[in-house]
């Protein structure tokens, strides 16, 4: 599975959100095309089914295009668009759905397998992994003057030890991951970047993220995993998965893992660190399109996320009561959070914007397989995603402002000021 939308800055900057080698018309090269055909006969050939349907495509996301599944042809609400039994799972032990306890047996296992190379069983599935081809790269291979750039924002990461650090201590006898051969560092990242965690699912791997565009579930049993679509697909659609859902999936852990912020819904969870709590002053809402946003969501709104058949109306239709009954006094302390982080900020989403310009310019004058171009667009990446967390704060701050003024006739900028105008007295 292609980490959806991790290359939208870092291709679209670099001039070279949401695979690479795409052509104009979206066809995929015919080496990838020829792949997925073999990958499809494989698994039917395994005890597995594919529909004829799913096929796989360069989808254009903004300025950039992506590999991910197609719908072929029109696919129905109910249609099994998958089924892998569980000895097509890797990772599984043998034909049930058990995963070693011992994380470290199965990547280094996957790591054998991909230098096996056109020997191993699995090499259909393993020859259309692009986990270390991305331009872009997920926060747990940055440096620690690429987490600088965050300025202190969530995920908050004082350094990279994490994941890498982790596998290097426990799996490769200490071993820094940077000097670790391509096979093992390919394991561990198509481990991170994969919804199931240690279960590898041919396929269903290769389609593309997005909770507001969910159209494919997954339901696993004593037989295997079956995908189904859980809405009508016209021809031409991509076909989404969710890496996760519900309400303990935010915006910031999903890049953190991923290195991505999808475009909606977004879910935003900032603590005062006082406390510990909402109730004084944090923030948590939930950002859907044309700046709609729905402020301290409820758990059953939030468990939304990631649900099969989620239809925008869904959100849309109680945002606007949902954020009426909100007290007065947690507006405030909403607002006021929000302001006061923004102003604690290094620099402005403006001042941003010019220092990713210039990081574009610097990026064009590098060998693009360079270490100083990888550097590049990681910082890319980290000044990209802490303006887009500027940008929702921002889009936050001004909807509780805006439910404040229908309200009790104005915002927390004219309380301030009133406030202001009596500590002057």
């Amino acid at each position: 599975m292609r980490v959806f939308a991790i290359l939208y800055t870092l291709v679209a900057f670099a001039a070279a959100f949401d695979g690479s080698g795409a052509s104009n018309s979206g066809e995929i090269g015919s080496d990838d095309n020829t792949k997925f055909g073999d990958l499809v006969a494989w698994v039917r050939r395994n005890g597995g089914r594919v529909d004829d349907r799913l096929g796989l495509k360069n989808h254009q996301h903004g300025e950039v295009s992506i590999r991910g599944g197609v719908a072929l042809l029109p696919l129905d609400e109910g249609s099994e668009l998958l089924f892998l039994p569980w000895k097509l799972v890797l990772g599984t032990t043998g034909e049930n759905s058990t995963v070693s306890e011992d994380k470290c047996s199965v990547l280094q296992y996957y790591a054998s397998e991909v230098e096996a190379g056109p020997g191993s069983f699995w090499y259909p599935y393993l020859a259309l992994d692009d986990s270390l081809s991305s331009i872009g790269r997920v926060p747990s291979l940055w440096n620690d003057s690429v987490i600088s750039e965050l300025q202190g924002l969530p995920p908050f990461l004082e350094s990279t030890s994490g994941l890498t650090g982790w596998f290097s201590s426990n799996c490769v006898d200490g071993v820094p991951f940077s000097s670790l051969p391509r096979s093992n560092r390919q394991a561990l990242l198509a481990a991170i970047t994969r919804a199931a965690g240690m279960r590898f699912l041919p396929i269903y791997d290769l389609l593309n993220h997005h909770n507001g565009m969910l159209n494919t579930q997954s339901k696993a049993d004593v037989k295997g995993v079956t995908i189904t679509i859980t809405r009508n697909v016209t021809e031409g659609q991509e076909l989404f998965m969710s890496y996760r859902g519900g309400k303990d999936s935010t915006a910031s852990d999903t890049f953190r893992r991923y290195g991505f912020v999808e475009s909606w819904p977004q879910h935003w969870k900032l603590i005062d660190d006082k406390d510990g709590s909402d109730a004084s002053g944090g923030m948590q809402f939930l950002l859907l399109p044309d700046k709609v946003v729905t402020i301290f969501p409820t758990d059953s709104i939030l468990s939304q996320i990631g649900a099969p058949g989620l239809q925008l109306s869904d959100f849309l239709a109680s945002t606007h009561n949902h954020n009426q009954m909100i007290s007065v006094e947690r507006l405030i302390g909403f607002s006021r959070f929000g302001q006061d982080l923004m102003s604690s900020l290094a620099t402005t989403t403006k001042e941003d914007n010019v220092i990713l310009r210039n990081l574009r310019l610097n990026l064009s004058q590098q060998n693009l397989n360079s270490i100083k171009s990888e550097q590049l667009r990681d910082l890319m990446s980290a000044v990209d995603y802490r303006m887009q967390f500027k940008e929702s704060i921002q889009m936050a701050i001004d909807a509780a402002e805006k439910v404040l003024t229908l309200i009790i006739g104005h915002g927390v900028k004219c309380i301030q000021n009133v406030e202001g105008a009596g500590d002057n007295k």
